[in-house]
């Protein structure tokens, strides 16, 4: 809870309006990021949780799932993978122009932890994989 805390006071309130009305994969460019590149994958306080991450790297995946990974969330980007499409600043249940979702996002539950990762491909069109670089765990 305390990554909680510490996620939201990081992400000020306009940072989050700003978050929120950016398009993920829109045109805006993502942030260079090294394979090695260690990335801070934040969650807001809301309701339905904002994820972002600093730096703002595009990635090809995004993943929530809970503490007994029997619920969450996923998001990939198929033939877009290679150009890691995905933008900082992804709202829960909330898939983001281009991204395919596999199944709705299941509702979050009080008390619960949860984890969301972001995935990195390495690799081109003909062959790669998805890699972790960030995660963070939070609750509602």
């Amino acid at each position: 809870m305390a990554s909680l805390r510490l996620a939201s006071m990081r992400l000020g309130p306009a940072a989050m309006v700003l978050a929120a009305c950016t398009s993920s994969l829109g045109p805006q460019p993502a942030d260079p990021c090294t394979v090695e590149q260690d990335v801070v994958v934040m969650v807001s306080a809301d309701p339905t949780p904002l994820f972002s991450w600093e730096p703002a790297c595009g990635f090809a995946s995004l993943q929530v799932w809970d503490q007994n990974q029997t619920s969450g969330w996923v998001l990939y980007t198929g033939a877009r993978a290679p150009d890691n499409p995905l933008r900082s600043g992804i709202r829960y249940g909330q898939a983001p122009p281009g991204a395919i979702e596999p199944a709705p996002a299941t509702p979050l539950t009080k008390s619960i932890n949860y984890t969301v990762a972001v995935y990195r491909w390495i690799g081109d069109e003909a062959g790669g994989s998805l890699f972790p670089a960030g995660s963070a765990t939070f609750q509602r």
